[in-house]
């Protein structure tokens, strides 16, 4: 029956990772009517597939829409007819589908289980993502005076120099403590339909007010985080830039926006693996692309989907004592359960599961296919596996990556 419900699994995955389409995939996060103008809009703005690219190369050349995103089937696709667009190749920097076969890829076939990664997440409608608000946000990310002490920041646990983690088992907070749970990346995390291991916080924005209170953690309070910042002129500035209009900007809620905001241009592209997608048939060793066939056969993609490689779910997984999510929802069902784990950057996020316990990728990929999926792999099959999974790791932004220059000495 387990077998049975895998096979389903996969084939429900395929024809719906299938059936998506570059809109769909690549422009609909940003395309959602808050961060850049809806698909509806553009359609009553451009009335045909001409004007449509003709705005689309002009936002490309002058910088405010990258290169190589499947434009022109896009284009297709929002205006219908086969005829392939001439300009498709003066805009897109590569040539190719994510479900592209070719005689010379044995293993092309298998693109049609995943999805690459789009240029940003959904966007929420209350939180709107502008310049100011992710210029904000990444100083109150890399800021150790939100914490108690002035010396834990977001960066802390959540290092992006490192993978957006601490490669640490369990993060040391306030006074040395630690809260039991290895801290999972916050690269890609727009991408996930809740946060935390427990899926405790439905959004960035729930997630980013645990640690900043959890007294193994920041220690910090509301009060304490508002107090500090309105002692500060140029966050007050920064502050009424992100969020204009407002009487008392610097609150707790905006101080979550901001970081969440920020958090959502945490993305990384231009992994091998998504440029193998995107049509280069080299990006990939035969190993990798061996893995890649194996991640398929043996059912991981059943819950490893999606364009972070997690399908949301939670699942049970008993390794230790922790009871999971029947923490958060106290339904015996509940017990052991846990949110499928993203797998970009994997590679870099070591160690694995949610005590940190396991320090090697292939141990981590053996110990899955046996619990999970009740297969045991070989040396070599593990090797293949975790070979793929390295081809996941992206590029984290290096904007994000280089460290601000943070107002004021705060006189406190």
């Amino acid at each position: 029956m387990k077998k049975l419900l895998l096979a389903l699994s996969v084939f429900l995955v395929s024809g719906a990772t299938a059936e998506a389409g570059t809109w769909e995939t690549t422009c609909a996060g940003c395309h959602n009517g808050v961060v850049a103008p809806s698909k509806e809009t553009l359609l009553k703005k451009f009335k045909t597939k001409r004007e449509f690219m003709a705005a689309v190369r002009k936002a490309v050349q002058s910088g405010k829409m990258p290169r190589g995103l499947g434009f022109g089937r896009a284009a297709m696709e929002l205006y219908g007819g086969a005829k392939k667009f001439s300009s498709f190749h003066k805009v897109s920097a590569v040539k190719s589908s994510s479900v592209a076969t070719s005689s010379s890829d044995p293993y092309a076939k298998y693109k049609k289980f995943f999805t690459p990664l789009p240029a940003l997440p959904p966007i929420p409608a209350d939180n709107t993502l502008t310049p100011e608000k992710v210029r904000l946000g990444k100083m109150l990310y890399y800021d150790p005076r939100l914490s108690r002490s002035k010396l834990i920041s977001c960066n802390t646990c959540h290092n992006l120099s490192i993978g957006g983690d601490d490669n640490q088992k369990t993060s040391l907070g306030d006074h040395w403590r630690t809260g039991g749970r290895n801290a999972p990346t916050t690269l890609n995390s727009g991408f996930l339909r809740v946060q935390f291991w427990d899926g405790r916080a439905p959004t960035l924005e729930e997630q980013a007010k645990g640690p900043l209170q959890a007294h193994v953690e920041m220690n910090s309070t509301p009060k304490i985080v508002v107090r500090r910042l309105k002692a500060i002129p140029e966050y007050v500035k920064l502050f009424k830039k992100a969020f204009p209009g407002e009487k008392d900007p610097v609150n707790f809620e905006n101080v979550v926006k901001a970081i969440a905001s920020f958090e959502r241009t945490l993305n990384t592209p231009n992994s091998p693996f998504q440029r193998y997608l995107l049509g280069d048939s080299n990006a990939l060793t035969k190993e990798q692309k061996e893995g890649m066939k194996l991640f398929v056969k043996y059912g991981c993609i059943a819950c490893h989907s999606g364009p972070v490689f997690s399908d949301g779910q939670f699942h049970k997984f008993k390794w230790n004592n922790d009871l999971g999510r029947y923490r958060v929802t106290k339904n015996p069902k509940d017990k052991y359960m846990f949110r499928t784990p993203q797998l970009l950057n994997v590679a870099i996020t070591a160690p694995y599961f949610h005590d940190g316990s396991v320090n090697s990728l292939e141990e981590a990929v053996k110990i899955m296919a046996q619990k999970e999926l009740g297969k045991k792999l070989s040396n070599e099959e593990a090797k293949k596996i975790a070979d793929f999974l390295r081809s996941l790791t992206g590029e984290v932004p290096l904007e994000a990556r280089v460290l601000p220059q943070l107002p004021g000495n705060n006189p406190e």
